[in-house]
């Protein structure tokens, strides 16, 4: 038993961010804990071995299979992203056996009309698998800070002292950090911010993803919210028909 779910991102990181919420939000929902296990959830590029489709690639292997997407889409112009996602979900369509769902994963990198582009692709067609957007705004890394939960006496001191330093709760307002990573220059940046509260751990940083009802209060405006609404939507129902 298990599901085969196509993954879109930028990057091996933002593919683990992604990969780590919708297991763990599926997984847990009580429709399906008493049976679901990770293992059942395969997630995949376009070939079945891969871990992922990174966007940088997926026009050149649009080209490289004969998928040509251009102009306008159900007759309105498109919006930033929309073409090349409207390539990954051609792709993905075009395969046999096709994957159960398709997720995208983008940043925003301050750029919100980003989502519009995604949300366009998904309309153009009425594919036969379900497609889940997720916008991290701005950057992945704040989904990871919205749930930043100080464990012991140094990460409390550590989260006090990015308070003061940037005039608010990072893990609230996480969507005012920037997309920059310029740690040195700039104090906002949302990689720097992240480094500093885990102390540049990649185990505690997962450990941010935890608890989906902290992630679901602080992600309204960065994106998670809205992510993790659609993993509920669209994914959970493959699982429970």
């Amino acid at each position: 038993m298990s599901w085969s779910i196509a993954v879109v991102c930028e990057a091996p990181a933002d593919r683990e961010t992604a990969v780590a919420l919708a297991t763990r939000a599926v997984c847990e929902h009580e429709s399906v804990r008493e049976w679901m296990e990770p293992e059942y959830l395969h997630f995949r590029g376009y070939r079945p071995d891969d871990p992922h489709l990174l966007w940088r690639e997926v026009k050149a292997t649009a080209v490289a299979n004969r998928v040509s997407v251009v102009g306008f889409i159900n007759g309105l112009p498109a919006s930033p992203d929309a073409h090349n996602a409207l390539r990954a979900l051609n792709l993905f369509n075009r395969l046999d056996p096709r994957p159960d769902a398709v997720v995208l994963v983008r940043d925003s990198d301050g750029d919100l009309s980003r989502r519009t582009g995604l949300q366009q692709a998904r309309d153009a067609e009425p594919w036969p698998f379900p497609v889940v957007v997720g916008l991290a705004h701005t950057k992945r890394e704040c989904w990871h800070i919205a749930g930043f939960e100080p464990k012991d006496g140094d990460e409390h001191e550590r989260l006090e002292n990015e308070r003061r330093h940037l005039g608010f709760d990072p893990r609230k307002q996480s969507h005012e950090l920037t997309a920059k990573h310029d740690e040195k220059n700039d104090k906002r940046s949302a990689k720097r911010v992240l480094t500093v509260l885990t102390a540049d751990d990649l185990i505690r940083e997962a450990e941010c993803l935890a608890v989906i009802v902290i992630l679901l209060e602080r992600g309204e405006e960065n994106g998670l919210r809205a992510f993790l609404q659609e993993i509920a939507t669209l994914l959970l129902p493959l699982f429970t028909r």
